[in-house]
């Protein structure tokens, strides 16, 4: 009887362990904790803050990537060359950035993705092709001809690579009336649902043939100007997501300091009356678009300025010259936190800063990517986009964004 009585104490031990074990694991909120959709891009370049750090050539790993934080992973670019062709620069060797020596391929990207695929069952991995300064759209777009060719290149890696979906990362149709670093043209508001609608003929083609369906997302800027010069109801319908890129709303293009990717207006922005991410996705809404076919875009990286004026903490401030032109990590970002830079808030904007009286970082943190996803479930969005992974290797921003999506 003893002996019975000890094996069940043992078991019910075991067995509330297990519990206690289980509810442990369930405590950190994943994607699987709401239902929203938790969308990153990663960068195939380098990680880093500074072109010395991405010289150091170092690459992210399957083991890195927590995916039960995310729904969908983007694989961030492939370019156009040669009219129709697609391919990823650091698949290939390339120059560092003072060209006195080599940075060598991301060799082992693929395998590192069939890892992805094999223990991330869930997540869905896509090709994005495009990025800010990708040319070559508006010039196959402009043929039948060498846009098939060109989708045909698409379908052969997602089919090869065993991918989820392709992302179209145009940046942009059309054009704003500002300069862009690429070729467009009028005839682009015709050509880029063309492109996008022969994608998906495609896809769905492929999808016969392997019996599951891949999904078709393009991002797009979060001002006005597209809407007006695109098709954006005749693009919708044929896409899953729209991913609103509400980021980069300041930087060193700027007149002054300011925040780069705050939820709401703050009206007394000496720029131009400020804008915000709640009225980049405002303007889709007011389009009848479906609010799930909406993603959020947030950046897991700041905007920096050097030579700040010592007023007001630095915000809307003039300054000398900018600072990480590529952007500043959030790892990078933490450091600095504990130099002597204080972090301030912007309660109308929702979003923080940092200032040590000469050097200004706008950039994102917990609180205002729990800002943005209760923006998210307020207004039924499709969820969160996030530029870009390799920003937060140890998903210190995911885990948070996970948090507040599940509340």
């Amino acid at each position: 009887m003893k002996s019975t009585v000890l094996g069940l104490l043992s078991a019910a031990g075991l067995m509330g362990g297990m519990i206690n074990a289980a509810v442990a694991a369930d405590a950190e909120p994943t994607v699987k904790s709401h239902d929203k959709q938790v969308v990153a891009y990663i960068r195939t370049w380098p990680i880093g803050s500074t072109p010395a750090d991405m010289d150091a050539g170092r690459r992210w790993s399957a083991e890195q990537i927590r995916c039960e934080q995310l729904t969908k992973l983007n694989l961030s670019f492939g370019l156009i060359r040669n009219l129709t062709e697609v391919y990823i620069p650091d698949l290939e060797d390339r120059p560092n950035s003072t060209k006195t020596g080599t940075i060598p391929a991301f060799k082992t990207m693929w395998g590192e993705v069939a890892k992805l695929q094999s223990n991330c069952p869930h997540m869905k991995i896509n090709l994005s092709v495009g990025g800010w300064g990708a040319d070559g759209f508006s010039q196959l777009a402009k043929e039948k001809k060498t846009r098939a060719q060109f989708i045909n290149n698409i379908i052969k890696i997602v089919d090869k690579q065993k991918l989820d979906g392709v992302d179209i990362d145009w940046e942009y149709p059309v054009g704003p009336d500002w300069q862009l670093p690429i070729m467009v043209h009028p005839r682009d508001r015709a050509n880029y649902p063309a492109l996008l609608e022969e994608t998906r003929a495609a896809l769905d083609k492929l999808g016969k043939k392997t019996k599951k369906r891949y999904e078709l997302s393009v991002a797009v800027p979060a001002t006005p100007w597209f809407g007006q010069k695109n098709d954006i109801i005749r693009i919708v319908k044929t896409v899953d997501f729209l991913k609103v890129m509400a980021y980069d709303l300041a930087g060193t293009w700027s007149k002054q300091t300011g925040h780069h990717a705050n939820l709401y207006q703050r009206p007394d922005d000496p720029a131009w009356g400020g804008w915000s991410a709640d009225q980049g996705m405002k303007i889709y809404l007011n389009y009848g678009i479906k609010p799930e076919k909406l993603l959020l875009g947030t950046a897991f990286y700041g905007r920096a300025w050097k030579g700040v004026e010592n007023k007001d903490n630095g915000l809307f401030q003039k300054f000398a010259s900018g600072a990480y032109e590529d952007g500043i990590s959030w790892p990078d970002i933490k450091k600095l936190m504990a130099s002597g830079y204080t972090r301030y808030w912007d309660d109308v904007a929702k979003a923080p800063w940092l200032y040590n009286g000469d050097e200004m970082i706008t950039y994102e943190d917990a609180e205002s990517l729990a800002a943005k996803a209760a923006y998210a479930r307020e207004h039924k969005l499709g969820g969160i986009m996030i530029w870009e992974y390799a920003h937060d290797m140890d998903a210190e921003l995911l885990k948070p964004l996970n948090a507040a999506l599940a509340k």
